[in-house]
């Protein structure tokens, strides 16, 4: 296929050769990577069922580009393999309009609306080297978050990461955040229905079945691309990636709406009720992770019941 976007992509020498499936463009010859192209989201779809694509690098804003829901469709059909959003860019006038007359505010929307339908990240092509990075980046999480699963840093009961596991993929995400002084927020659950986890006289299925019914609609809440573990009995945390300003109003909203559904869905006369705190982890003043939980647990104080 044919692309006149300039789309040039260098990606450092890794072992194996990370696999690429481009989708929308062409990046030519890829340094370190096998490079697969598909003209469209049904071809891409097609190669994804064929299995041994690593990574998914998407062309957003073209003028015959999948686009963002393109995103999600991936996503849905390959769920392990990450997808990266390619946005154009005008070398000469890269901050104002891209190459096809997109402004830089419709590129920052366009960015938003890729990330919460499941992009790993969204990079310029105008910037080669941190379109290598995004690569290698998603790779290695990739990678990490197979030797999870299969280290057992999974909790048995929900299917979530368990405090172990969220201390291992948080320090990569941390130590990435502040490298490229991007924010990420820390969002502290804590399942607190009075008439459910403290009561001595209900029975272990039910504690379990409130429990799994909260990492559900936690899990419904959530970005693909953040981590979602489960840190104690009755508590959770979210650690929002990406650029994440603003994301915990996004996902304290979504969750008025989801336990309100889950409530109305359970026939039990108790309603699901959680309290909500946020700590943002400011890259040119690092902390440890230990400390964020500790903050955004010490701000929990929004009473989420969905009524």
């Amino acid at each position: 296929m044919s692309s006149s976007c300039g789309y040039a992509v260098l990606v450092p020498a890794s072992k194996p050769p990370v696999a690429v499936l481009a989708v929308g463009f062409d990046p030519g010859v890829v340094a370190g990577a096998t490079v697969e192209t598909a003209d469209d989201l049904l071809g891409a779809l097609a190669q994804l069922a064929g299995g041994g694509v690593d990574v998914v690098l998407l062309a957003l804003d073209t003028p015959d580009a999948p686009g963002v829901d393109a995103v999600r469709s991936i996503r849905e059909r390959a769920p392990d393999v990450p997808v990266i959003g390619v946005l154009s860019a005008d070398d000469a006038d890269r901050d104002t309009q891209g190459a096809d007359g997109t402004g830089a505010a419709d590129r920052a929307g366009i960015a938003e609306r890729a990330i919460d339908a499941g992009a790993s990240d969204v990079v310029s092509a105008g910037s080669p080297e941190l379109l290598a990075r995004a690569v290698r980046y998603a790779t290695s999480l990739r990678r990490l978050e197979d030797e999870l699963e299969r280290g057992r840093f999974v909790d048995d009961l929900t299917g979530l990461y368990t405090a172990r596991g969220l201390e291992h993929l948080a320090s990569h995400h941390l130590a990435f955040a502040s490298r490229s002084k991007v924010p990420v927020t820390l969002v502290f659950v804590r399942l607190d229905t009075p008439d459910v986890i403290p009561d001595d006289d209900l029975d272990e299925d039910e504690r379990r079945r409130v429990v799994t019914e909260a990492a559900d609609v936690l899990r419904a809440v959530v970005r693909s691309s953040d981590v979602l573990a489960r840190v104690g009995p009755s508590s959770f945390c979210v650690l929002l990636t990406g650029d994440a300003s603003g994301a915990d109003a996004v996902v304290l909203s979504r969750l008025v709406e989801a336990i309100a559904e889950s409530n109305a869905r359970s026939g039990r006369s108790s309603q699901l009720s959680v309290s909500v705190g946020a700590a943002a982890y400011d890259p040119d003043n690092p902390v440890s992770l230990e400390a964020l939980i500790e903050e955004a647990d010490r701000r929990t104080g929004t009473d989420v019941t969905g009524e």
